[in-house]
């Protein structure tokens, strides 16, 4: 089987531009790119509803969360879907209640034109703490999410997604893999430091869990109200397959481009008979790994703020 899939690299919030400004580009982009390529699924990077505002710590940009079902995004997601007749991978900001209390999310949803909101992903590993190093603010916005779905597409294909920061951390992949999902989207809003390791690091995801990876990322420079300087937004976007192998080529820091592609997912099935991790792992010497109060001795984990 194969399935044809569309990744969008949007340009960054310039000044003067709103949130919804922006998010009208995006779908008008979608739908230009959508009657050119015909796609089964289009996936968006992370928090494409607006401006990136992790490095500042500001209480007005609550007003920015939704409700995942209720709220404008997913609203609009699910009317694009039928529209168009695909699959949609989408982000926003979720506001939710839990216990009789507010909580947040940096959140992925999944639609379909035919079933509707097939679920969400709320992201579970939180950049920030310890702002010597690390002068980001998202645990100030953002609860932790506490599931690893995998969903099925129409067709049947197994989808799982991830956000920025969660592809980082190999245990998240391996559990994907394990409940078979064979396409895992990226979304991504990244920056600095990590930009020459943004490839390579995902190409050895898509090996680890045998599955195609859609890494998604804006691309340009933007800056908040009261953020030091501008922050550039590298791009990079690109697809690999169940191999590690590069698919299309990592874009540029090209602002509103796109990386699309026919994925066969018979390559799934030939990486899992080829290396068959399933079979050789040893999950009964790795409890360390899911051990949160084991550390090596001399180590100290910063707990967050």
């Amino acid at each position: 089987m194969k399935v044809k899939v569309l990744g969008i690299q949007p340009g960054t919030v310039t000044k003067g531009m709103t949130n919804q400004e922006y998010v009208d580009r995006q779908v008008s982009f979608m739908e230009e790119l959508v009657e050119k390529e015909k796609p089964y699924l289009v996936a968006f990077p992370e928090m494409m509803t607006g401006i990136y505002f992790g490095m500042v710590r500001e209480k007005k940009w609550f007003q920015y969360a939704e409700d995942f079902f209720t709220g404008p995004t997913t609203t609009r997601m699910l009317e694009e879907a039928k529209k168009l007749n695909i699959h949609i991978a989408y982000s926003l900001f979720e506001k939710a209640q839990e216990e009789g209390k507010e909580v947040y999310y940096n959140t992925m949803g999944l639609v379909s034109p035919v079933r509707g909101v097939i679920g969400k992903y709320r992201k579970i590993h939180i950049p920030g703490g310890d702002l010597r190093y690390n002068p980001v603010y998202e645990k100030y916005y953002f609860n932790s999410g506490r599931e690893l779905p995998v969903f099925e597409l129409d067709n049947g294909v197994k989808i799982a997604m991830v956000i920025c920061y969660d592809r980082s951390f190999p245990e998240v992949w391996r559990a994907y893999y394990l409940q078979g999902a064979q396409i895992i989207v990226t979304a991504t809003c990244t920056m600095g430091l990590r930009s020459d390791m943004f490839i390579t690091e995902l190409q050895t995801r898509a090996l680890e869990s045998h599955s195609f990876v859609i890494a998604l990322n804006r691309a340009g420079d933007e800056q908040v109200d009261n953020e030091p300087e501008p922050r550039h937004h590298f791009g990079k976007s690109f697809i690999a397959n169940p191999l590690g192998n590069i698919v299309t080529a990592p874009l540029s820091d090209e602002q509103w481009t796109c990386v699309a592609a026919d994925l066969d997912l018979d390559e799934v099935a030939y990486a899992r008979g080829r290396l068959n991790w399933q079979r050789d792992r040893h999950p009964e010497i790795y409890g360390m790994i899911s051990d949160e109060n084991f550390a090596p001795k001399g180590l100290i984990f910063e707990k967050g703020f």
